[in-house]
């Protein structure tokens, strides 16, 4: 049975200076291919990445972002892991309890100014990035 963005055409453009999703408190997850990607960028070793910026839960390697604080990584021009980010990031908003629902969907439209803007995204692309970030 097809998902009801199967149906009806996603739109999505990260909007410039944004930053919405970098300061919003929750949870960042990095697999090991993320954790290797990031500590070479930031040139550290895996070890004092690990140490800096993570915790590691339930056999997960994750990153807090906490209440009134952004993301560790976001800086005044934007992320500075941008160009290695986990694939959490890379892959927002297409996540999985975002486009459960339209509704979910309508909910992280008002959230984020992206959803519903831009070029419109294909279904392959979304069922790429569900497919990437799957935990």
């Amino acid at each position: 049975m097809a998902k009801w963005w199967e149906k009806e055409p996603l739109r999505f453009e990260c909007q410039a200076d944004c930053f919405k999703c970098c300061l919003k408190p929750g949870i960042v997850y990095f697999d090991d291919e993320d954790v290797r990607r990031v500590a070479a960028y930031l040139n550290c070793s895996i070890r004092d990445f690990k140490q800096k910026y993570l915790v590691r839960e339930d056999g997960y390697w994750l990153h807090r972002v906490e209440e009134n604080r952004p993301c560790s990584f976001l800086t005044f021009e934007g992320c500075h892991i941008h160009p290695v980010k986990p694939k959490q990031c890379q892959t927002y908003p297409f996540w999985r309890e975002l486009l459960a629902t339209k509704n979910d969907w309508k909910l992280a439209e008002g959230f984020c100014p992206g959803i519903g803007r831009g070029p419109m995204v294909l279904v392959e692309t979304v069922r790429a990035f569900l497919k990437k970030f799957d935990l």
